[in-house]
């Protein structure tokens, strides 16, 4: 199962980040077959914290498209109706007499099947993972070397850029932004945190795994690293540092501060994972001296001054600025999600020559377009995730699943830290590895039983046998 996941895995990031009808059509058709298969399958129990948290999320995001009549509208959300009169003619000449509370119900249609289809996606991924021995390492496995094909092409197209994406697809707009398959090199950033975190795990997971099953000394762990058997945890290193130095190049600084939470977590899960202080040595001095390398091939210099320039967050203030009347408009039922874009141009923006799409902070946007009505949904949601991944990380498992789990854990932290100044979720192929990592965070480790059966069907499979 692992390959068809990092197949579309793949596919959500190489088709330019699924943002286009095409891409993210595609990707929904594989998320469906496979929720089908996976149904087929899985055994249904009964829905916990986090299913029942998002159902209310769902009904929320659903009472969002349901037309109301005008009376029941103007007492829920009384700026709607002068925000619609002023763009809608039907509404305003009174040939209209119910509406829905988004101000653009097929946008939020849109983004409520984004959801839907996120969540199916984590729980396939999570579904197979309890069910399947081996299939996170699998699957982590898969993304290291996904992570370096697109760190990679990301580092060569920004060596030899001609304007086009992946050298032969011209966008919309043109690419002046652009890092990799993605036009905005904040959303590769954004990619790159939740890919190399992962990775970070998986590698840690490998070095744990070993260390755990004998006492070794120095020596006999740089003997074992010299070794046949250590020659993948050298090429995942390899791998990371090469996905590092790619979110490095790409002078994203909501990237860069991301990816810098999520190593300071990681580090943090190693002192306190390890028991051995040779463990605890290896492993954050990796993460440090991974990091302290890569900012010196940089440049501090270089980094310094573009952490100066804050020409692009003083664009950002003036934005969250100008979207704070509509969240005073619309803060109960909320604009509608995905309809940030429509909803400004009923108001005033200090920089008029702009038209924004996006807020370029996910809280904020969710807050304007959501209002109370989801923004409390999403809370108890996020409370649930949250609270669940503690749990696991507390439950019995092997060394492997549990740094994989903690990988994707600080994953998640990083771009939450990004999303204060971006919108990197709100690209599909973001999401769908966003979704991956909520699944492999959340996921029951498999029991004991179903690993031993596992070990011993593959040791008396007719081809081992053979």
């Amino acid at each position: 199962m692992s390959p068809v996941l990092t197949s579309l895995l793949a596919w959500g990031v190489l088709s330019f980040g699924a943002v286009y009808p095409w891409g993210y059509g595609t990707l929904a058709a594989g998320v469906a077959i496979c929720a089908l298969w996976t149904a087929r399958q899985a055994a249904l129990g009964r829905p916990g914290v986090v299913l029942s948290s998002l159902g209310l999320l769902i009904l929320a995001c659903a009472a969002q498209i349901i037309a109301l009549p005008r009376g029941t509208l103007e007492q829920l959300s009384p700026h709607i109706s002068q925000f619609l009169s002023g763009v809608d003619i039907a509404y305003a000449s009174g040939a209209v007499n119910r509406h829905a509370l988004s101000i653009d119900p097929s946008q939020t249609i849109l983004a409520l099947g984004f959801i839907f289809f996120g969540f199916a996606w984590a729980w396939v991924c999570a579904s197979v993972a309890r069910r399947t021995g081996g299939f996170t390492r699998a699957l982590a496995r898969n993304i290291v070397a996904l992570g370096l094909l697109v760190a990679v092409i990301g580092l060569a197209q920004k060596a030899t850029f001609n304007g086009k994406l992946l050298w032969f697809w011209e966008p919309m707009s043109y690419a002046t932004n652009a890092f990799g398959p993605f036009v905005n090199r904040n959303h590769f950033a954004g990619w790159m945190i939740l890919a190399l975190m992962l990775s970070v795990g998986y590698l840690f997971g490998r070095f744990s795994s070993r260390a755990a099953s004998r006492e070794s000394t120095w020596r006999d762990h740089l003997l074992w690293i010299g070794s046949p058997e250590g020659t993948p945890i050298i090429l995942t290193a390899v791998a990371i540092a090469v996905m590092a130095c790619s979110l490095l190049w790409t002078m994203s600084r909501s990237g860069i501060a991301g990816a810098g939470a999520a190593v300071t977590i990681l580090t943090a899960a190693a002192v306190y994972r390890s028991n051995r202080r040779t463990m605890r040595v290896a492993l954050a001095g990796y993460l440090l001296l991974t990091v302290a390398g890569l900012v010196a091939w940089r440049g501090t210099d270089t980094l310094f001054a573009w952490y100066g320039n804050t020409g692009t967050l003083e664009w950002r203030f003036d934005l969250w600025k100008d979207t704070l009347p509509a969240l005073e408009d619309f803060w109960m039922t909320g604009s509608g999600l995905n309809t940030y874009d429509t909803l400004m141009l009923g108001y005033p923006r200090t920089h008029m020559t702009q038209m924004p799409r996006e807020a370029h902070n996910d809280y904020l946007q969710l807050a304007v377009e959501g209002g109370l009505l989801v923004c409390i949904p999403v809370l108890l949601l996020i409370l649930s995730v949250g609270r669940t991944i503690v749990r696991r990380l507390k439950q019995p498992q092997d060394e492997m699943t549990w740094w994989i789990r903690m990988g994707a854990a600080a994953g998640i932290c990083g771009i939450a830290v990004q999303e204060l100044t971006e919108f990197s979720l709100q690209i599909p192929g973001v999401a769908l590895l966003f979704a991956t990592c909520v699944a492999l965070a959340v996921h029951e480790p498999v029991p004991v039983q179903s690993r031993r059966r596992n070990r011993t069907a593959r040791e008396t499979s007719p081809e081992l046998a053979a």
